[in-house]
């Protein structure tokens, strides 16, 4: 990095309003905007401007998803923003904990561990089919889903950003990860 770089990054935070912004994506990558709303509470017009100009400045990344954008820490990884997206969705988390410690498992054995409608479960399976993050495979008239993704970078991320999750979940599988 340039020390022109790094002074120019050095004012665009002078602001302690938008330091204490640029911070909260850093801590909570992959957040939506209401998120980082709640966790700041800094009015939504004057979020939207400073994260407005912190991504002008190429400190942190906007990414659509959907009808939301999630914010990222330039350096993020690009490949595990997709993941990440997943992961701060409590439903679909808990699917990804479960393969992560369950490997495959078919519809059926999904839904009693997330305790939610069969229909919300094939819907989530689907978004992760359509993004190469699980893979199905047909054991007779079952489908058995498992990870397609490598565990230890779901495990990074958890591991990561912890304590931005605030689910016993999460801490179960880390604490269960960090055993073995």
């Amino acid at each position: 990095m340039t020390s022109q770089f790094i002074a120019q990054n050095n004012k665009v935070l002078e602001l302690n309003t938008r330091k204490r912004i640029y911070y909260l994506v850093k801590k909570y990558a992959g957040c939506h905007f209401r998120d980082i709303e709640r966790k700041s509470k800094i009015p939504a017009s004057s979020l939207k401007y400073h994260l407005n100009y912190l991504t002008k400045h190429k400190l942190i990344l906007e990414e659509k998803d959907g009808n939301n954008l999630r914010f990222f820490p330039k350096e993020f990884n690009t490949s595990n923003k997709v993941l990440l997206g997943f992961l701060r969705q409590d439903s679909i988390r808990k699917i990804l904990i479960f393969l992560l410690i369950n490997g495959k498992s078919n519809h059926e054995g999904i839904v009693r561990f997330v305790n939610l409608s069969p229909s919300t479960v094939s819907w989530h399976l689907k978004k992760l089919l359509s993004k190469s993050v699980i893979k199905a495979n047909k054991d007779g008239r079952t489908t058995k889903y498992n990870l397609s993704i490598d565990k230890n970078e779901i495990m990074n991320l958890l591991i990561t950003y912890q304590e931005s999750f605030l689910d016993s979940l999460v801490n179960k599988a880390v604490e269960m990860w960090e055993i073995d």
